[in-house]
């Protein structure tokens, strides 16, 4: 039992992690200027792919218990 606890903490600590990381990407899309490796559409499609994807699992994941 203290195991699901746990999990949902870390999950729930975890989804307002990501949420501050996409507020810093958002960010960097507004105010960075473009590198190489860095462009916007890279900024984008990271939070995309990567954090609206681990939010959606956790959530979900918080749903089933």
């Amino acid at each position: 039992m203290s195991d699901r606890k746990r999990m949902k903490r870390t999950r729930e600590k975890r989804i307002k992690a990501i949420e501050k990381q996409i507020e810093k990407h958002k960010d960097k899309i507004k105010k960075e200027k473009t590198r190489k490796d860095t462009t916007k559409d890279y900024w984008q499609k990271e939070i995309d792919e990567k954090f609206m994807k681990q939010i959606e699992e956790d959530k979900e994941y918080m749903k089933e218990k």
